[in-house]
Parts: structure tokens; sequence; C-alpha cells
């Protein structure tokens, strides 16, 4: 079998709805769950839950089995899926240490696109100013204005005296993140 290779801000987009993060902290919480359990436990339709844990199945955060007309789920990384095993110990992480879903979306959300992505990398290489950063990943100005203001209120850039650099957030799902862009 070969590896899935799902990308990294799709990935993000997923992690960052609050009911897929309420159905993988139940799933922490209670081990394994039906998706009758997890809508009545989030007050969610069946229907909706499905769809929500089928997202999280296709990321590799969770795997589910089958018991006659039951789907079951639990939180388990899935091997073949890139960056999930990664992921789902930092959620874990998250959810042991009582992180707010509120600061997880806030993680999650600063690589919800690929061009923020694409500044990390271009800072993993060197500091840069934002002439540097305009050259480097040629980008208009008002873009990579925006992507940047976002990735330093997520805590992953700063800025001092006109130069970019990386900086380290403070949370697990935040650090693993950025480990994650930098490859």
């Amino acid at each position: 079998m070969h590896k899935l290779r799902p990308t990294l801000w799709r990935t993000c987009r997923i992690i960052a709805g609050e009911t897929r993060l309420q159905f993988l902290w139940n799933l922490f919480d209670h081990g394994e769950l039906c998706v009758i359990e997890m809508a009545r436990m989030t007050t969610s339709s069946a229907h909706n839950a499905t769809t929500q844990l089928r997202a999280l199945n296709a990321r590799g955060l969770i795997t589910f089995r089958r018991e006659k007309m039951r789907v079951i789920y639990r939180a388990e990384a899935n091997q073949l899926v890139d960056n999930s095993p990664e992921l789902l110990a930092a959620l874990r992480t998250c959810h042991e240490q009582s992180v707010s879903f509120e600061t997880v979306i806030r993680m999650a959300t600063a690589f919800t696109h690929e061009r923020r992505i694409e500044i990390i990398r271009a800072l993993d290489i060197s500091k840069q100013t934002l002439c540097g950063l305009l050259d480097s990943t040629n980008m208009n100005s008002s873009p990579l204005s925006r992507h940047l203001r976002k990735l330093q209120d997520r805590g992953f850039v700063r800025q001092v005296n006109g130069v970019y650099r990386i900086a380290t957030p403070g949370n697990p799902l935040g650090r693993t993140l950025l480990k994650i862009v930098r490859g």
C-alpha cells in the first residue's frame, strides 16, 4: 500500500471545525463510539455526525470498524496518511492539557491556506524583510501582508525592526504544525 498525502492546509481546515473537535474529544474520552452516540453527545443529526466523522477519517485522525449495522469510531491515526500520527498525538495532548477549542482552532487556521505554508517555508530558509518575502514567494503585497498578519496573530511569525522570522507557538498543536510545515 502507498502512503496517502493529503494537503496540510486542507487537513487544517478539518481540524479547525468545532464540531469535529468535539467528536474527537469525545473519542479521546470514551475510546470508541458509534455514530448515534456521537450525534447525541453533540446534538447533531446522525447524517451530520457521519459527514464530520468521515472528514476526520479521510485525514487519518480516526478509524472505524463495522459491527453489523453500526459503524464504531475511535481516535487512532492511520499510519498510511502523512502526518496523521503526529497531528493526532498533538491533538490528544491538547485535550489532556485542556487547551480550549478556540486555541486549537486558532492554531489550525494559521495553515488553512497554502500561501501561509509557503511563507513559513521561505522564512525557514532565512529571516526576511517584506521585500525579501515578496521576491521569494512571488505574492502581491496585499495578500502577503494579510497572510503575514494571520501568522503573526497566531504566534508563528514575529517581526522585529522590519525583519520577519519564525516564532514557535506555546502549545503542542502549534509546535507540531510548525514542525510539519518546516518538513
